[in-house]
């Protein structure tokens, strides 16, 4: 069996599911239904242009075309080995959590564990999948995939999934990267609580009973361990996927958050900003050239806009999205006028 038929794809990119204009079906939103066209990837934004969801949101199944340059596959094939791809994917196979000394056989001091850790839980993840009953599986999949994509979003992870990078920002997140890996990364291990020595959870602060099960993470310092369920990021309390967790103000954090806790974050492309200038605006960020209306993406930068469900509008598109007499328009190329009730009801109005 291939290499690649092993690694599921849990996360999604733009350039992996573009929507078709060959007649084919596009996918579906699991959210809005048949109300939704289907998904039509923005070109910056990481929603669909018709309901404005995530993509995640969508009923998304890879094609066998498209499964090598699928995003989890390139992480794959970015990884540093020695040998070929089936004796690096059987090594992944072995890595354990219950034993994070077997990590050493496949992260060198070039590799990223993080990367790795993802690669070698998405190869067990989709054996286990498969394993469900059918009704079961797209559940679970789409589960994982919603959890790695608010974690540990790919453009976080790799320069190859971030839109345009000026040759500064891209020193800057090269930066920031090798920082990460060598100070602040790395993965929970599970074991027994020593039976000599108080030991309290680090999130709960009760104390952990003698030989009771709890998680330890190596960076936080000898003796520093959770409950299973206190093994949370310290901003967003959610179960850590993977156990990944990154160390920072002695806490703990996904890689969203702590990636947040240094630089400002996107709120329309949600990539880490590295630029000197951005706007900041709603309690919000952006990038200058994604200060854009949330319908008709017009730059708003010295413009007057309205802020509206944490999202800026421009003074034309709220005044025919939410005023009484107003009139929408079609946000497809024919730019015209509806008369009457449109059939969709979001964000953008598009004619069947």
């Amino acid at each position: 069996m291939a290499a690649t038929s092993l690694v599921s794809e849990y996360y999604t990119d733009k350039r992996d599911f573009e929507c078709s204009t060959n007649g084919t079906t596009r996918q579906k939103c699991l959210k809005c239904g048949d109300k939704c066209p289907g998904l039509d990837t923005h070109y910056w934004r990481k929603v669909c242009k018709h309901c404005r969801c995530p993509r995640e949101d969508h009923d998304l199944q890879p094609t066998e075309d498209t499964t090598a340059r699928q995003p989890i596959n390139l992480l794959y094939d970015s990884l540093p080995r020695h040998g070929d791809k089936m004796d690096l994917q059987r090594r992944m196979e072995r890595l354990s959590m219950h034993d994070p000394s077997t990590h050493a056989d496949i992260c060198s001091p070039d590799n990223d564990i993080v990367l790795s850790r993802i690669v070698s839980e998405n190869l067990r993840s989709q054996k286990y999948i498969a394993m469900l009953p059918k009704d079961k599986q797209m559940f679970a999949a789409q589960l994982r995939r919603k959890q790695l994509q608010k974690q540990l979003p790919l453009h976080d992870l790799h320069q190859n999934f971030c839109n345009s990078l000026s040759e500064k920002e891209l020193f800057k997140f090269q930066k920031f990267t090798e920082k990460r890996k060598s100070k602040a990364a790395g993965i929970g291990s599970v074991g027994d609580v020593p039976q000599i020595g108080d030991y309290k959870c680090h999130r709960c602060l009760k104390s952990m009973e003698n030989n009771s099960i709890s998680v330890f993470a190596d960076r936080m310092g000898h003796g520093t361990c959770w409950h299973p369920g206190c093994f949370t990021c310290a901003t967003c309390n959610e179960l850590l996927v993977d156990m990944i967790y990154f160390c920072r103000n002695e806490d703990i954090y996904c890689e969203r958050h702590y990636a947040d806790s240094i630089y400002p974050r996107c709120s329309a492309c949600d990539e880490i900003i590295f630029a000197r200038e951005y706007t900041q605006a709603e309690k919000q960020t952006w990038h200058v050239q994604h200060f854009c209306c949330w319908y008709c993406d017009c730059p708003l930068a010295g413009q007057r806009y309205i802020g509206k469900n944490d999202n800026p509008y421009c003074m034309n598109c709220f005044d025919r999205l939410y005023s009484k007499d107003g009139n929408l328009f079609c946000s497809g190329e024919c730019k015209q006028f509806y008369f009457g009730q449109p059939q969709h009801l979001f964000p953008r109005h598009m004619h069947p």
